[in-house]
């Protein structure tokens, strides 16, 4: 008889005896109440995911369905420029290890002590597998040129990028503007589903769960590179990773390697006062975080997550005066340079300035083809508006007398504040659509092209959640050198000094002041309906380091800094290009205290509304039942409802929404996100159309948030079928 099967018998069992004696070490230390290990521990343990959704019951995938939003996609075509657009680069490393490592990665174990048990027996597929990577909300995109391993939408690879920890450049991997801004939904029953994918719509992601898997996974991973005879998942990895190369010495390297980057990615965690969950993002707070605080390591820079929004949707934003929820930013290449620097795009903003700090990852062409292609050309009244289209209703015929009499409902109670519908002649009267007007260095000047010019709506007005309004307008930081620390180093300032575009600050304090006599103390407004104090100027406005900076302007500046750096790294030197990059708008940069009324075409794709996405429906938000908007909402399950017309909610879900929340938990058995809107950040206040709402009086003098007054049942289905057809 052999000796070959029971010597490995014993093996085996040696192995199961090691293993179970490391679960009852760190159980034992766990119950010692160290906390530092419990919170290892958690780190180690990923969060429970949804069911994957897009998918039959017997595992095949849902068909996809593109529709026509001028973009050469349609059914299951999905146009080349379309594809190159899903997953072009900006510069990004936002997955924070080498792009062939992420490739490679295992799925994490369930729990910790799953790991402990199994990591050298079972191989729990990859981490990029469609059928786990797609569970985090994204959405799934062929093999091909541009997208060679076939990661979902909005995941692309940057060549020659650094990575914290890692000893040389290599591949990144990181998000471009697609992750977050090309939406899916699931219409249809039983084998007659279909995956509806609409481009520039909101995202249905939920990148805190893909943050903390992705940690639970490496760090799994990594534990296994320590554990002797038990190193099964890491052995795994790196015999992918290494390939031919794979020998006890390149593992052990590739095992260094690892453990660097973990240890550099294991820094200061968030602070979350508002959780994100599904479907949103505190943006602005996280852009702020990773340049200001992260990116030089300034920890009191940093400002807890507090204001999340729904992804905003891109169709027609190229050609609005002003873009972000708070009407704060005018210039797109600004937009969305900030926008890669905030999912972790590099920019070196720690060496001498005569050393060209600001230098960037960023391809800036890269940028302008995007932006490009998202707008078109200019739009005119022949044409109309080119570039992405909003998607068209495809779920049923439109009855045409309701949407009639929605039409004249949305020219008395809308149109004042969101503009003419943009299929109408109107909204080519100069008062909506002409040039922006600054000065520069004194001197007026304007745009060549025409914008829409779209309305800031007060917070006294609209009376929605403040949260995200407050973010440019309160949040502050400090840029300046410090010197004296506790260890006697010298921490230099960021260097910023940079002219930008903002409104002429004694404009500002005198509108104030008029305000104040014009309303009186009671709010009872003095002058004429309708007639506020004039809009402000838009000038030059310096930029210096300080030790108590806004925000919005010193993130504008170093924006500035980077996109100049660019054009001289790569020796552009030609104004007339720099300004073609830049779109021919000024950096303008404002701090607001209200919310901007976009139009709305194709806003029936757009749920979850309001900007931190707190209501469900058009209905609930137009006219809802007993006038209460639901208090919770299930975020994550992406089936539309067609009737009510955006996310479908499940019968009686308050009732396991309270029994999640009383449990101490944020994600429903099932995986999926419960907002609740009693807590600030995710309040669904206002924009209430209302029997209190009286339109005799200023708004000032109306009950908070009432913008008009109530639909009967009749009015509200006629909104609704109106607004399918924009």
């Amino acid at each position: 008889m052999s000796v070959v099967a029971p010597a490995i018998t014993r093996q085996w069992i040696i192995r199961f005896i090691v293993a179970a004696i490391i679960v009852v070490f760190i159980f034992v230390l766990a119950v010692l109440s160290s906390d530092k290990v419990r919170s290892i521990v958690d780190t180690l343990t990923p969060p429970h995911l949804p069911e994957l959704q897009v998918t039959h019951r017997d595992g095949s995938w849902l068909e996809q369905y593109w529709p026509d939003q001028n973009w050469g996609s349609k059914g299951q075509y999905v146009s080349e420029d379309a594809k190159k657009y899903h997953h072009i680069s900006q510069g990004t490393r936002t997955i924070p290890i080498p792009y062939h490592w992420f490739v490679e990665l295992e799925q994490p174990s369930s729990s910790i002590w799953s790991f402990l048990l199994l990591n050298s027996f079972s191989d729990k597929g990859l981490f990029t597998a469609n059928e786990f990577l797609l569970r985090f909300g994204f959405i799934r995109s062929e093999a091909d040129k541009y997208n060679p391993d076939g990661l979902p939408i909005g995941f692309a690879r940057s060549d020659s990028i650094t990575l914290p920890g890692y000893p040389t450049r290599t591949a990144g991997v990181g998000f471009t503007c697609a992750a977050c801004h090309t939406g899916h939904f699931i219409h249809g029953e039983g084998e007659h589903k279909v995956e509806y994918v609409i481009d520039g719509a909101p995202a249905t992601t939920d990148l805190t769960l893909l943050t903390s898997t992705l940690a639970a996974a490496l760090g799994q991973t990594a534990l296994s590179s320590k554990i002797p005879f038990f190193d099964g998942r890491f052995d795994r990895f790196a015999r992918r990773v290494l390939g031919p190369a794979y020998s006890p010495a390149t593992k052990l390297n590739l095992a260094d390697e690892l453990a660097s980057i973990v240890s550099a990615s294991a820094g200061n965690t968030d602070i979350i006062d508002v959780d994100e969950g599904f479907m949103r993002l505190d943006a602005l707070n996280r852009i702020g975080n990773q340049v200001f605080s992260e990116n030089v390591n300034r920890r009191d820079n940093y400002h807890a997550i507090n204001a999340p929004v729904n992804y905003p949707h891109l169709w027609t934003a190229s050609w609005f005066d002003w873009v972000q929820y708070d009407a704060s930013i005018m210039g797109p290449l600004i937009r969305n340079a900030g926008e890669a620097m905030g999912v972790n795009a590099y920019v070196d903003m720690q060496s001498s300035l005569d050393d060209q700090r600001f230098s960037s990852s960023i391809p800036m062409q890269n940028l302008v083809w995007l932006e490009d292609f998202l707008g078109g050309n200019q739009p005119n009244p022949i044409d109309g508006f080119s570039g992405l289209q909003g998607p068209k209703w495809e779920f049923g015929a439109i009855d045409k007398t309701k949407a009639e009499l929605g039409a004249s409902l949305y020219q008395s109670k809308c149109q004042g504040c969101h503009l003419p519908a943009l299929n109408t002649e109107q909204i080519w009267q100069e008062q909506y659509f002409s040039p922006i007007v600054y000065q520069h260095q004194g001197v007026p000047r304007e745009t060549k092209e025409k914008v829409l010019k779209l309305n800031l709506i007060q917070l006294s007005q609209v009376g929605t959640d403040s949260a995200q309004a407050n973010v440019l307008a309160r949040r502050t930081l400090g840029t300046a050198g410090v010197a004296n620390v506790p260890a006697g180093q010298v921490i230099p300032g960021l260097g910023i000094d940079q002219v930008i575009c903002g409104e002429d600050p004694n404009q500002l304090y005198a509108a104030q002041q008029t305000k104040q006599f014009a309303y009186g103390e009671q709010g009872a407004y003095r002058g004429p309906l309708g007639q506020e104090p004039s809009p402000t100027t838009l000038v030059d406005l310096p930029v210096k380091d300080g030790g108590n900076i806004l925000f919005g302007f010193a993130l504008g500046a170093i924006v500035q800094q980077t996109i100049d750096a660019w054009f001289k790294q790569n020796g552009l030197s030609d104004p007339a290009l720099q300004a073609k990059f830049e779109g021919g708008r000024p950096n303008c940069i404002r701090a607001t205290s209200g919310y901007k009324a976009r139009p709305l075409n194709g806003v029936w794709a757009t749920a979850p509304f309001l900007h931190n996405g707190s209501v469900a429906t058009l209905r609930d938000l137009l006219c809802p039942e007993g006038g209460q908007r639901p208090k919770y909402l299930q975020m994550g399950n992406i089936a539309f409802d067609s009737v009510n017309v955006g996310l479908l909610q499940p019968k009686g879900f308050a009732e396991e929404a309270k029994l999640t929340l009383k449990r101490g938990q944020k994600y429903t058995q099932d995986g999926y996100f419960v907002l609740d809107t009693s807590i600030p950040g995710n309040h669904n206040s206002g924009h209430h159309f209302s029997d209190q709402y009286d339109p005799k009086k200023h708004y000032l003098n109306q009950v908070t948030g009432a913008i008009g007054t109530a639909f009967t049942a009749e009015q509200c289905d006629a909104m609704i079928e109106y607004l399918k057809t924009l």
